[in-house]
């Protein structure tokens, strides 16, 4: 499938919308066809997320099945107060360290600058990303810790707000804007500037 095959997800995991709650509430009752909207609405933000987590398309598309099938299981202990697409974001965390503990491997985003669009940065802090060679920055990303790593990919390379990431990684907004200013400083460190490159 690839991340650059799915369609950008239009609901932001910051914002629950009504309509997730409503269509949640319907599926915790056993309707089938409100399951299958929210997954119509949300798998391709579930994709994306698993890809930079993992080393290839089939294992990415294996773990999507796999959130979607330990939601439809979890979905009666729904609460519709949080947003759905964050309550999925945590299912498949959960699930990819579920699969790294089983592959007993390391778990990486260096596949996240592979993507085509990785150079597509949201801040000026990010510009190091775009302008430094993806052999360099998939080095220095490697060496960065698996949540710093989460932070910096789902803040420039998805592009969602320290409020989103938050959510997503259960963490306060304080803790996340620390966390990518850490990773920020250890990259500005690990990556050489052009000027020093010349």
């Amino acid at each position: 499938m690839g991340p650059n095959k799915v369609e950008q997800a239009a609901v932001r995991p910051g914002g629950a919308t009504d309509e997730d709650a409503s269509l949640a509430v319907r599926a915790r009752k056993g309707d089938a066809a409100a399951f299958g909207a929210l997954y119509d609405r949300h798998v391709a933000a579930v994709y994306r997320y698993v890809y930079y987590r993992v080393h290839n398309d089939a294992e990415a598309e294996d773990l999507v099945s796999e959130v979607f099938m330990r939601a439809l299981r979890a979905i009666p202990r729904y609460e519709p107060r949080q947003a759905f697409l964050a309550w999925l974001y945590r299912i498949a965390r959960n699930a990819v360290i579920d699969r790294a503990r089983r592959m007993r491997t390391q778990i990486s985003f260096e596949d996240a600058l592979a993507h085509p669009n990785a150079d597509q940065v949201v801040e000026p802090d990010a510009g190091l990303l775009a302008l430094s060679d993806t052999e360099t920055v998939r080095s220095a990303l490697a060496k960065l810790t698996p949540l710093q790593q989460e932070v910096i990919v789902l803040r420039f390379v998805e592009g969602y707000s320290t409020e989103e990431i938050a959510s997503l990684v259960g963490r306060r907004e304080g803790t996340v804007r620390g966390i990518q200013f850490r990773a920020l400083e250890a990259l500005r460190a690990l990556i050489p500037s052009r000027e020093a490159l010349a």
